[in-house]
């Protein structure tokens, strides 16, 4: 069976085609030939197809889909471009979306379709006093990503297609950059979220094809579930104290509502069954992984030379 993954070549693209490659799936990456991407596909070890090409682009999505028996849509703009591009994020997250439906439609729209949207299309919801719900809660995005996440839900909803919409959970990453520091500070210390493992959503994905017949039709929330649920403050703190840094000063933390949560993720639990690792893994798998970048004397020269006499000064300039 190939699958069709585009924007495989990203961060969360490359887990989810080794997910399907080990599995025993035929993979199809289709993304921008860029060098960026051309270095992620390496990863891959040219056990998957690659096809470039823009999704914006109907000739060039449709040679992606010739063959194909499934396909999981990844591909969009992500903050923080999102909100400095919106007429970008706009054309590539609800046209590039349309474009594919509309091919697959040409095909008689029976492709299984995976979309995977944000849980961030529920908006803000700091008075909230139960897990968010897809059965109560009513979205109100609130910025270019999400809003564009929406438009393209409902126009897969209208097509006529079969589909399956997966609002995925934020995710935490083992290769930390200098935008997703920066962006530690944009929401409040005391923000409900909810962990999931980047395997897990991984595995969500895959199932999502595996099983499409039991589960098309439905929009789901993936998360970590009622184990994985924190503040924001016990998140951020423990991340960054795998290398033994204080938290940053709460001054530096915004205190404008931001659009996460805990989840009820019970339905998507039921029939996709990939809550398997928690927040313990993923900090095991961050210490690892900084090891495997660096060296192996750099926790340790982390945590007992440069935490205890520059940590705080650290944190004050991240």
């Amino acid at each position: 069976m190939r699958v069709l993954v585009t924007g495989g070549a990203g961060r969360l693209g490359i887990n989810v085609c080794k997910e399907f490659l080990n599995d025993g799936f035929q993979v199809r990456v289709f993304d921008l030939d860029t060098p960026r991407n051309r270095e992620s596909i390496k990863a891959l070890k040219d056990k998957a197809e690659i096809s470039w090409g823009d999704v914006t682009k109907t000739d060039s999505v449709r040679k992606a889909l010739e063959k194909v028996d499934a396909v999981v849509h990844m591909a969009g703009i992500l903050p923080p471009l999102a909100d400095e591009k919106p007429e970008l994020c706009a054309r590539v997250n609800v046209g590039g979306t349309k474009t594919l439906v509309d091919l697959i439609k040409e095909k008689g729209g029976h492709i299984p379709f995976i979309f995977t949207s944000s849980v961030t299309v529920f908006g803000p919801s700091p008075d909230a006093t139960e897990p968010i719900s897809v059965d109560k809660a009513i979205p109100h995005p609130k910025g270019a990503y999400p809003e564009t996440k929406l438009k393209a839900e409902n126009a897969i909803k209208e097509s006529g297609i079969d589909y399956l919409i997966l609002r995925l959970t934020a995710i935490m990453y083992f290769d930390f950059e200098v935008s997703d520091l920066k962006r530690i500070f944009c929401m409040p210390l005391d923000t409900r979220v909810e962990f999931c493992h980047p395997d897990d959503l991984a595995v969500a994905i895959l199932n999502a094809v595996k099983y499409f017949d039991a589960v098309k039709g439905n929009t789901l929330v993936i998360s970590g579930g009622p184990d994985q649920r924190m503040s924001y403050r016990d998140m951020v703190g423990n991340i960054i104290g795998v290398m033994g840094l204080p938290l940053p000063p709460a001054e530096k933390f915004t205190k404008e509502p931001y659009c996460l949560d805990w989840y009820d993720t019970t339905k998507s639990q039921e029939l996709l069954k990939y809550q398997r690792k928690t927040f313990a893994d993923y900090l095991g798998d961050y210490a690892k992984g900084l090891t495997r970048r660096y060296t192996n004397l750099f926790l340790p020269f982390m945590r007992y030379l440069v935490s205890p006499v520059f940590g705080k000064l650290v944190v004050q300039f991240m």
